[in-house]
């Protein structure tokens, strides 16, 4: 019997499939959408049933590699290679099973749609690209599928373009993860130049016995970070992702747990021979998951808008991520990936259920939700618990192994950011869920309703591996033990967070001039601490100004060169013409007066 691993290429064109299933009705717009959607769900559920059944196998000591051909020119002979291993296995059943659950959500979040066959060929569509990316073995490939889900990312944030404010977010997405994604190709040729191959397994062998100059080897790492800075949304080009909440919630759902923002991180993890020749790149990668991990929690805890709050937090919990990829520790950073992938979906789709009976998305204008939505309330509770850090959640577990590891590589100052990341983190989602779910119902909660089966159905299985996921940390990651005096301080960090909130937003605690004293404060977070806004003026703004003094210099200078030429031309031209008479004694005649010049130029000599 031939084995699962043999045909693991197969998995990400079940997706593709699935896309190109859904072309025809998504062309035409006729009456067969929600065909289009199940057939969705079925290819998708194909390829999580593959991946699925090549699990085990890969985990019992199977895995392997695969080859197709690709380029062939001359000496320039490339490949399309993949790798199959746990890394990658347990990636593909974590891609492709959060999907199925989104695309499963969508059938009612997305009853109305007319474009839904459009909506789900994009869905599988971008989870061909992720599942494509995390098989590739290949440099040049993976940044190949990299860019198809940049692509994706672009169509769905961009779904509902006729919204001027989801066509601006769309092309704020696709423009800001360009810069990070020139950069890296950038990166992928200088690291091809000098190691001469672009296979990630033959990179991982010559990294190993490498000799480069140190410069070079940080220009070379910091280069493709900067790849992942903007897929992943690590400062500075955090920017687009809040503004990617325009783009339907299943939809940000998948892009936040699994798929786009994910691939950063697993591209790290894939390089991490090649990014640990240098060690000054690699504080860089700390330090910036630090900042953004700390700065995008304070944005956090003084947002409105229930996704946009959801946003932050992934932004947040990305740069824990890439603070343990940034000491080395990849099964860190891959444990929270796991677990997040669970707990961050499940939030998502609980704000989806939230907009979709409350027709809101302002907190402010909630409250009282538990009672009305009980399903999404008790499954959203458990989503903040395992983000937050609480045990026995599975975000406690990976969230410590990321401290832990920081403590273990005497990383003090990102250690602290991290921990007073963990205290914030508490804080904005017990803040969330109390204006969501607690208190009195408002006027739009009043007549807010639990959600269809097909949207609750995906919260409640998502629930399961969100609060007992990290149980399998030292199973499938860590195998080692984590430092029970970090989990008590960590701990006592989360209940601090926790209590804070409740003594502000329950009990009214706070004296009214502490909170007239951090109105400047709060103002600066709820404008993202100006960061878009300086950007605004910077690159829109001032890139405009630039523009207009570059047309004048074309208009004034450039053409007036152009137009000089000519009218010279023009001129030589009218002038020269008389000379060309068509009589024999006026051109013998000027023959005689050149050579009695030229007689006279010689005897002057």
């Amino acid at each position: 019997m031939e084995s699962f691993v043999q045909f693991g290429w197969l998995i990400p064109l079940y997706c593709l499939a699935g896309a190109l299933f859904s072309l025809p009705w998504a062309l035409t717009q006729s009456k067969g959408q929600r065909i289009a959607a199940f057939g969705g769900l079925f290819f998708t559920g194909l390829a999580l049933l593959h991946a699925s059944l090549m699990l085990p196998e890969v985990l019992g000591g199977a895995g392997g590699t695969f080859r197709f051909p690709w380029i062939d020119f001359g000496s320039l002979n490339i490949e399309v290679s993949g790798l199959i291993n746990p890394l990658t296995a347990g990636t593909l059943v974590l891609v492709a099973g959060v999907s199925l659950l989104v695309q499963l959500y969508s059938l009612g979040y997305m009853d109305h749609e007319p474009r839904l066959a459009r909506y789900y060929g994009l869905l599988s569509f971008f989870t061909m690209a992720m599942l494509g990316l995390v098989l590739c073995d290949n440099l040049l490939a993976m940044y190949g599928f990299w860019e198809l889900m940049g692509l994706s990312s672009y169509l769905l944030v961009g779904f509902w373009w006729s919204k001027p404010a989801a066509a601006a977010a769309a092309k704020k997405a696709f423009l800001t993860t360009r810069v990070g994604d020139f950069l890296l190709l950038i990166g992928i040729l200088l690291l091809y130049v000098n190691a001469g191959t672009l296979e990630i397994t033959a990179l991982g062998e010559w990294a190993e016995t490498a000799t480069i100059a140190a410069p070079l080897a940080a220009l070379i790492v910091l280069l493709l970070f900067a790849g992942p800075v903007g897929k992943s949304a690590q400062f500075p080009l955090h920017v687009w992702l809040p503004d990617a909440m325009e783009g339907p919630t299943p939809a940000s759902a998948l892009i936040h747990a699994a798929t786009m923002v994910a691939a950063g991180v697993f591209m790290v993890a894939r390089l991490e021979p090649v990014f640990a020749l240098s060690g000054a790149a690699l504080l860089v990668v700390a330090y910036t998951g630090a900042v953004t991990a700390l700065g995008s929690a304070l944005i956090a805890t003084a947002q409105n808008d229930i996704k946009r709050v959801l946003a932050y937090s992934t932004i947040s919990q990305l740069g824990y991520m890439f603070m343990a990829l940034g000491v080395g520790n990849t099964e860190a950073a891959m444990f929270h990936l796991f677990t997040h992938a669970f707990f961050k979906a499940m939030l998502f789709l609980g704000a989806g259920s939230v907009i979709h009976g409350a027709h809101t998305q302002d907190m402010r204008e909630m409250g009282g939700l538990a009672g009305k939505m009980p399903v999404t309330a008790f499954t959203y509770g458990i989503g903040v618990l395992a983000l937050a850090g609480v045990f026995p959640f599975a975000g406690f577990w990976s969230k410590d192994a990321v401290l832990h590891a920081l403590e273990k590589a005497e990383l003090y100052p990102v250690f602290a950011m991290g921990l007073l990341t963990a205290g914030l983190t508490a804080f904005y989602m017990a803040r969330q869920y109390i204006l969501v779910f607690m208190g009195k119902p408002s006027e739009k909660s009043s007549r807010a309703h639990e959600s269809t089966w097909t949207m609750s159905l995906p919260l409640v299985i998502l629930a399961v591996p969100s609060a007992a996921a990290g149980w399998l940390g030292n199973a499938w990651f860590l195998k080692e033990e984590l430092d029970t005096t970090l989990l008590v301080l960590s701990s006592g960090v989360v209940a601090v967070g926790f209590a804070v909130a409740l003594a502000v937003y329950v009990f009214n605690l706070v004296p009214k001039p502490v909170v007239q004293a951090l109105v400047p404060l709060r103002t600066a977070l709820e404008n993202r601490l100006y960061i878009d806004d300086f950007y605004s003026r910077a690159f829109g703004s001032g890139l405009a100004g630039i523009a207009v003094v570059v047309a004048w210099l074309d208009r004034n200078v450039v053409d007036g060169i152009v137009n000089l030429v000519s009218a010279a031309t023009l001129l030589s031209g009218e002038s020269l013409k008389y000379l060309e008479t068509g009589k024999a004694q006026v051109y013998l005649l000027v023959i005689f007066a050149s050579v009695i010049v030229l007689g006279v130029m010689v005897g002057m000599r």
